[in-house]
Parts: C-alpha cells; structure tokens; sequence
C-alpha cells in the first residue's frame, strides 16, 4: 500500500493518540468522516496498522521487565519456528523479535519477582538450550517512547510515553482492571463495548477512564506499525558508555528525542548501559546517524553495536492480573 500525505498525517495523529475519536481526527488531518474512516479501515486491512494499544504504567503495578537476548546455534528452521510460537503463546513474554547481527532473538518477559522471571526462563531452557550459543539478560530500569516524526514535517514538539518506573505503586481495584485489560490491546474500542463486557455502566467506564488517565496510571495511547509496510527498517542500537554524568546523559537524551528517527530508548542494567530503538529508509541511513551521535557525544560513547529488527512477532502491554 502506497501512502499518501493524508495517510502519514493519520498515522501521525494516531502515534500520539490511538483513542482520539472520529470528529476530533478529522478535524487534525482537514478530512471528511467518511473519507477518514475508509483510509483507517485500508491501513488496518493492509496491516500497515497492527494495533492500537495503551500505555499502562505496569511498574506501579509492581511488574519489572527482563529482556533475554540469544545468538543461536545448529537450529533448523522448524525447531526455531517452534521456539518463536513457544515464546508467542506465552504469556508472561511480552515482546518477541528475531534479529540480524550481534544477536539472533530477542524477547521481553514481564515479572513480579525476579524467581518468577527464573521459572518462565528455566522452562525455556530446558526445551531449547541446545540451540543457544550465547545469551545475555538486561533489566529495564527505565523505558520511553516517542511519536514517530518522520510522518510529517512540523514543529511540534515530540509526545513522551513512559511506563510509571518513577511513580509510587499502586492497587487497582476490580473496576479498574476490568476496564484497562478490555483496551490495552485495544485502544479504540468503544465504551459501550467496554460497558459490555465488564458489566460495568458507560458512565462508571468513562469516568475510570479519565480518572486512570488523570492518575497517571494510563500514560498514553499509541500504534503498532508495520515497519515492512512503511518502508522502513528498524535497528536496535545498545550503546556503552564512559566517563558518563546526569548532565550528559540527559543532554544525550534530549537529542535523541530531537531526532526524528529514534522511537524507543530504554535505559538497562546490562553489559550496556542504553538501548535505541531507530526507524530508517536503510540501514545506511541508521548508520549515518549513529556516526553523527558518536561524534557529538565522542565524550561519553565507548562503542555500540546493533542488530536489524526483522519483525516484532509479538508486542503486548501489561494485562493486569
């Protein structure tokens, strides 16, 4: 599907916001109601929409996230396709992407306690290990997302998504967990649906709603694209640092969230220190930018290295149990 300038400036909008209504996107991308709705349902039937999701602050519900990256051996192609459906219908793994370069599979799993992160691992292990050269785990101290700006051109300032690491903990209430669990997979669904489904009233829904929003317990509403479908490639770089201070490290954040091409950055305990997410026309491309990054930032960049991100086979945010 080719896009035109009315679809990016809808995949802009929906970036920021993947629950805004009808009328109020309309009235961002200058289109009829009807002409919008039928773009919407194209690029949701073409796939270049995969979901439209929420952003919970799942570590406020006291979920920490473990990133297991493998670089496999001797697997044939069968084998590693049983060990990506194993990882898919798990339900403690929240991420799932094969990868070209350092490593060959990286995967998210979501856990309360670090012995229960152990247990989903250790029964992973025990199916596939002999197909694993190598591994490494990272622990995610701190994630943000940003809209996407290669979209459209303007002077906006970029939309920030985190995930409550800095919040206080919290317990949601039934009422609470029945409504976020209908729309975290789901932004866009509707509160009469919703109402539906949780027995509970439309106005019960719509207030909770707002008041998650207001308390910071929903942070967001965005889009999974396909990055295929875009014409993109997406490349994770895990960047090494030296001689690092707060007052670089945050200017070095705030030029990549100046960067149009940078979508994710998640700070690690790991053997390196950050991780950038980055959509590209080409990995040439990428690689133009991690140079300029390296030589503005010369001072605090020891090295990085990266990996291609073939396709993200699986992305869920947090259900809350």
């Amino acid at each position: 599907m080719e896009l035109n300038l009315k679809d990016r400036k809808i995949l802009y909008e929906l970036d920021k916001n993947s629950r805004i209504g009808l009328t109020g996107l309309a009235k961002k991308v200058h289109m009829s109601k009807e002409a919008l709705h039928y773009r919407l349902n194209k690029l949701v039937e073409e796939k270049v929409i995969l979901k439209f999701h929420t952003v919970p602050a799942h570590y406020r519900f006291g979920t920490i996230d473990y990133k297991v990256y493998l670089r496999l051996q001797d697997i044939s192609k069968d084998n590693y396709n049983q060990l990506i459906d194993y990882l898919i219908k798990n339900n403690d793994v929240f991420w799932v992407t094969p990868c070209n370069g350092r490593w060959d599979l990286i995967f998210g799993i979501r856990a309360t306690k670090m012995n229960e992160f152990f247990e989903i691992h250790d029964k992973l292990m025990d199916k596939f290990s002999k197909y694993v050269q190598e591994k490494e785990l990272s622990i995610s101290r701190r994630a943000l997302q940003f809209n996407r700006k290669w979209m459209v051109d303007n002077k906006e300032p970029r939309k920030e998504f985190d995930f409550g690491e800095e919040e206080d903990k919290i317990v949601l209430d039934r009422e609470d967990r029945l409504i976020l669990n209908q729309i975290v997979n789901n932004a866009r669904k509707k509160i009469i649906d919703i109402s539906k489904n949780t027995g509970l009233s439309v106005d019960v829904v719509t207030y909770r709603i707002k008041k998650m929003e207001k308390q910071k317990i929903i942070n967001g509403y965005k889009c999974l694209f396909n990055v295929d479908k875009l014409g993109l490639v997406a490349t994770k770089s895990f960047v090494y640092f030296k001689n690092i201070n707060e007052k670089r490290k945050q200017e070095f954040f705030d030029y990549l969230k100046r960067s149009k091409n940078s979508v994710n950055v998640v700070t690690t305990f790991a053997p390196w220190d950050l991780e950038i997410i980055f959509e590209s026309e080409s990995y040439e491309e990428y690689y133009k930018i991690m140079e300029k990054l390296k030589e503005e930032f010369s001072d605090i960049i020891k090295f990085y290295e990266s990996v291609l991100m073939l396709a993200e086979r699986k992305q869920e945010f947090d259900k809350t149990k």
